[in-house]
């Protein structure tokens, strides 16, 4: 990944809604967190779930980070108290969010899961692309163009 690439990562860690590190004071015992490259790349070859990279906690707020991968289209999700944030890595995607999902049922608590998303806006994802998801609101990968590369992303969960 290249300098760029981590900066923005690191950036959106740092100024995430809901404030991760904005304004939260140091907390006692903490110390950096270094993720070797082998360990995020071997990350991204996972099955559900989604194993954490690192999970913290930084003032009132949770996070998680994932290196996460899709190579279908997904069902459609609600959080209703995380807000994803995703930074795309490799390949390109359909991704739709917004709207609503009529049949949204309990999938594990806090989640939601769909069908079928209406009234949602289209986003076409790409290599250094950033999404923000905040809670509450329906979002679904419709398409997924693994060639010439896989669609692998960055994602932070912040609650």
């Amino acid at each position: 990944m290249s300098l760029v690439k981590r900066t923005l990562v690191v950036l959106t860690v740092l100024v995430a809604p809901g404030g991760l590190f904005v304004n939260a004071k140091a907390e006692e015992n903490s110390s950096p967190v270094y993720i070797d490259h082998q360990k995020v790349e071997s990350s991204f070859k996972h099955t559900l779930p989604i194993p954490d990279l690192f999970a913290g906690q930084s003032g009132g707020g949770h996070y998680r980070v994932r290196a996460s991968r899709h190579d279908t289209p997904t069902e459609v999700e609600i959080h209703t108290a995380d807000t994803d944030i995703f930074y795309v890595t490799s390949g390109t995607a359909t991704f739709v969010a917004g709207g609503n999902c009529a049949d949204a049922k309990e999938s594990s608590p806090g989640e939601l899961r769909g069908k079928s998303i209406g009234g949602a806006t289209t986003y076409q994802l790409q290599p250094g692309d950033m999404m923000i998801v905040p809670h509450g609101i329906p979002h679904q990968f419709q398409k997924i163009t693994s060639a010439p590369a896989p669609f692998l992303y960055v994602e932070i969960k912040v609650r």
